[in-house]
C-alpha cells in the first residue's frame, strides 16, 4: 500500500512540474500572440478645434550647406552646460521594446516632407545594431509601409495609423514589466489645437499621424488624424516597464512633455511653441545607398551622428565600447543645430529635454 502511495506521489509531483514548465512556456510565447493586435477596440479620435497642422520647415539646399555644423547656442548664452552627467544610471535588467515612427511622406502630397523617411530606418537600426535590441521587440512604422532593402537589409514595417501606433502601444504595455524598458520614437508633422484630451492645457499639442482608412479628400488633411499630448500619456500610463525614453522630432515637440513622469526621459526637438526643421530630403543615409530618404534636423545629429557615427560619445564609460547615452545623444544634437538669421526674421529650433532618470541613460 505505502508503495502505491508513493508511486502516486511521485506521478502527482511530475504531472505538477510538467503543467507548470507547460505553464511557463505558454507565458513566454504569449507576447508572440499580442504583437498582433487582435480585436482590440482602437480609441476614437478625440474631439478638437482650432487645429493648425504645423509643418517641419525645408531648408534650401544653400542654406543646408551654410547652416550645416553650425553652433545653435545664441551669443551670451553658456555653452558648457548639459544634460549629460558623465555618470551611468542602472542598467536595464529585463528586455526592451520600442515603438518606432518616422513619416516624411503623408497622404497625398500637401503635407509631403519628402519621399521616403530615413530617421526612423536609422532609430531602427541603432536600437538594433549599436544596443542591441531584438528586432522582433520593435514595431517599426514608416510612410505608407512596405520593406525596405537597403540600409537595414529586408525590414518590414508597417502604415503609422492610428490605431496601428496604438495597438503596438497596447502590446508591449500588456507584458512589460518593472524591469523593461521601452523607447517611443516619432518623426514627422506637429500640430496645435484645442482637445479634449483630458488636461487643462488651453492649448493642446499633438503629432500627425495616418487616419485609419487611409483616403484622402481634395484639401489634403482629411486622411491625418492626430495623436494628443494628454491622449499619449493616457495610454502610457499604468505601463510595468518604469524605463520609458521618449523621442519627438516634430514642430511643437516641447508640448509632448505631458508623458514625462519619474524614470522616464523625453527629448524633444523643439520648444513648445517652435518648428523643427529638415536637414536632408533625398540620398543621405548613413550607407551612402541612392535612397530618397529624409531627415529631420533634429535626429540627424540625435540619432544619424550622435549614436550611429559616435560622435555625441563624450564621456567613455563603459571601456573599448561605443556608448552613447541618450543625454549625450541630446547634448550633441542641441549644439549642433543651427539657426539661421535673415533680414528681419530669426528661424530658431532650440530642443529641450525632460529628464527624470537618475545619472545617464544607455539603452
Amino acid at each position: 500500500m505505502k508503495k502505491r502511495f508513493s508511486i502516486l506521489v511521485v506521478s502527482v509531483v511530475i504531472l505538477g512540474l510538467t503543467l507548470n514548465l507547460f505553464g511557463v512556456l505558454i507565458s513566454q510565447a504569449a507576447p508572440v500572440e499580442k504583437q498582433q493586435g487582435l480585436n482590440r477596440e482602437v480609441p476614437k479620435p478625440i474631439p478638437a478645434t482650432n487645429i493648425e497642422v504645423v509643418k517641419k520647415v525645408p531648408f534650401s539646399e544653400s542654406e543646408i550647406e551654410e547652416t550645416k555644423g553650425k553652433l545653435a547656442t545664441p551669443p551670451g548664452k553658456d555653452k558648457t552646460g548639459g544634460a549629460a552627467t558623465g555618470i551611468l544610471g542602472e542598467p536595464v535588467s529585463g528586455n526592451r521594446y520600442a515603438v518606432v515612427i518616422g513619416i516624411c511622406d503623408y497622404p497625398g502630397t500637401a503635407n509631403d516632407i519628402c519621399i521616403s523617411d530615413g530617421d526612423s530606418l536609422h532609430m531602427y537600426k541603432a536600437l538594433t545594431a549599436l544596443y542591441g535590441y531584438n528586432p522582433d521587440n520593435i514595431h517599426l512604422f514608416k510612410d505608407g509601409g512596405g520593406t525596405t532593402g537597403s540600409i537595414l537589409g529586408n525590414v518590414v514595417y508597417d502604415i503609422p495609423t492610428r490605431g496601428n501606433i496604438y495597438n503596438a502601444i497596447m502590446d508591449i504595455k500588456s507584458y512589460a514589466t518593472s524591469g523593461d524598458e521601452v523607447v517611443f520614437f516619432f518623426s514627422g508633422h506637429g500640430t496645435r489645437g484645442t482637445a479634449a484630451d483630458g488636461d487643462t492645457e488651453e492649448t493642446d499639442e499633438a503629432i500627425v499621424v495616418y487616419d485609419n482608412d487611409g483616403d484622402m479628400d481634395e484639401d489634403g488633411y482629411s486622411t491625418l488624424d492626430f495623436i494628443w499630448d494628454g491622449e499619449l500619456r493616457d495610454w502610457f500610463t499604468g505601463f510595468g516597464a518604469q524605463r520609458i525614453i521618449f523621442v519627438f522630432d516634430s514642430c511643437l515637440a516641447g508640448g509632448m512633455n505631458d508623458v514625462a513622469t519619474t524614470g522616464r526621459v523625453v527629448s524633444m526637438a523643439t520648444g513648445e511653441t517652435q518648428s523643427a526643421y529638415v536637414y536632408s530630403t533625398a540620398g543621405e543615409d548613413v550607407d551612402g545607398d541612392e535612397i530618397k530618404d529624409g531627415e529631420g534636423v533634429f535626429s540627424h545629429y540625435f540619432v544619424n551622428e550622435g549614436m550611429l557615427q559616435g560622435k555625441a560619445d563624450k564621456y567613455d564609460s563603459i571601456a573599448d565600447k561605443p556608448d552613447v547615452t541618450i543625454e549625450e545623444a541630446f547634448d550633441y544634437a542641441k549644439a549642433k543645430i543651427p539657426f539661421l538669421w535673415q533680414s528681419y526674421l530669426r528661424r530658431r529650433q532650440n530642443p529641450v529635454i525632460s529628464d527624470n532618470f537618475f545619472n545617464d541613460l544607455f539603452l
